[in-house]
């Protein structure tokens, strides 16, 4: 049997002059570092993003996935395209609709109209303000149960059920392979608990989208702290600049 491909997470490095000018300035305070953190992140993206189609390429049938925010089901039907099992969480009514539409007849994923966190309850989904019915899909890539700034609205939103991922995982009893993840947020509470629990061990690769935006003080030492744990992991492969 052949070894299976599972990257090695690493830093980028600056490789230009820009990338080398964002990277001094995510020292500065306030909102100046945070928009120098976000324009060098977006510059890595595309030197971060293949190992996740190299892998995609590397799975299939007897392989288990989690597409976690999937809204429409674009990478949930990726990862079902493969022959793996595909388990996809989306919470949003708006989103879900258009996911069942999508991917719900495909006979290797599994939909819940549910989002994911570190326990199993009942959190209000905020929407944008800017929520409209004619545009409502396109809306609901940031709706999220834990952002509330100003330009979320509770009255827009609606109350969902919310699952206890780690416990999930464990009960599963099941190797991942890819493990997607697009939460709007709620990825930096999740990801503490997984980087000390076992259940992290049975997974290959993790596909993360961060949101530095809503509470950089809080969120760029996070991201660099998570960074430093991704890049002394040999599994599972941790992607903190997917997507």
């Amino acid at each position: 049997m052949t070894d299976r491909v599972i990257p090695k997470a690493y830093k980028p490095t600056p490789i230009n002059l820009f990338a080398r000018v964002m990277t001094a300035g995510q020292n500065l305070p306030g909102r100046m570092g945070y928009m120098c953190h976000r324009k060098l992140k977006r510059r890595l993206r595309a030197r971060m993003h293949y190992p996740f189609y190299d892998v995609l390429a590397d799975t299939g049938p007897g392989d288990l996935c989690l597409d976690l925010g999937a809204n429409r089901g674009e990478f949930t039907r990726k990862l079902a395209e493969t022959g793996a099992e595909v388990i996809s969480f989306e919470p949003d009514s708006v989103a879900y609709a258009a996911l069942e539409a999508n991917c719900g007849t495909m006979e290797n994923v599994t939909l819940h109209k549910k989002a994911v966190s570190t326990k199993d309850t009942q959190m209000m989904l905020r929407r944008t303000a800017n929520w409209d019915d004619e545009t409502a899909l396109a809306h609901t890539v940031s709706s999220s149960i834990v952002h509330d700034n100003a330009g979320m609205s509770a009255e827009l939103g609606e109350m969902v059920d919310v699952i206890d991922l780690p416990k999930f995982m464990t009960e599963l009893d099941r190797d991942f392979r890819i493990i997607k993840m697009d939460i709007e947020g709620a990825e930096w509470d999740i990801l503490q608990v997984l980087l000390d629990h076992p259940v992290l061990q049975r997974s290959d690769t993790l596909f993360v989208e961060t949101h530095e935006r809503w509470d950089p003080e809080r969120c760029i030492p996070l991201f660099d702290e998570m960074l430093d744990r991704a890049v002394a992991m040999d599994r599972p492969y941790i992607n903190l600049y997917w997507v």
